[in-house]
């Protein structure tokens, strides 16, 4: 009798931890997953792509600025008329630009996953305008949404500003999203 429930006790020991190493393996590929927004947030800022921007939200999206004067833009309409407006003033001057983050700590829930971390914006005048490129760095919070179809998008997203010394000594947390620092000059030289 003590050795068929001590054989049971075994079984439910090693069905536990199966199944932990099973739920680890699901947080990581979906963390991986969350990593891919942040390549497709920046392909979209590269491009001034508005349509592009709005795709990494979920139906319903928050977007919290930094900016005092601004409400809370909620819903892929409001974040489209933002970015369009942003881009627009962008393409008038024939400027690009250019987005790096660099997540420093990670929250993963079943439906949800919370980062924290730095960005970094560049703003590249064209060449024949003689201006330099400018630089501006904030702090973030993105939580992510698991979708129906099994991708991630942005729920929720704020952000304020912070000294660009912040990013550049944002130090790399294990394989959470983290991009190069580009200074200024690398942009001059183009």
């Amino acid at each position: 009798m003590k050795l068929s429930l001590l054989k049971i006790n075994l079984i439910a020991l090693i069905a536990i931890m199966a199944s932990g190493i099973v739920a680890a393996k699901s947080n990581v590929r979906e963390a991986n997953d969350v990593n891919v927004c942040y390549e497709n947030l920046s392909k979209a800022y590269l491009s001034l792509d508005a349509n592009k921007m709005v795709d990494v939200y979920v139906s319903g999206g928050h977007y919290i600025s930094a900016g005092s004067r601004s409400d809370i833009v909620k819903g892929k309409s409001d974040l489209a008329k933002l970015y369009q407006s942003y881009f627009k003033r962008l393409k008038k001057h024939n400027s690009s630009l250019d987005l790096q983050f660099r997540v420093s700590d990670r929250l993963v829930d079943t439906n949800s996953i919370s980062d924290i971390g730095y960005y970094v914006v560049t703003i590249i005048p064209p060449k024949e305008s003689g201006q330099p490129a400018k630089q501006h760095a904030g702090k973030f919070m993105i939580t992510f949404k698991a979708q129906k179809d099994g991708q991630w998008g942005i729920w929720s997203e704020a952000n304020s500003k912070v000294k660009l010394k912040s990013y550049i000594n944002a130090k790399r947390q294990g394989d959470l999203h983290y991009d190069p620092y580009f200074p200024i000059s690398h942009y001059q030289d183009k």
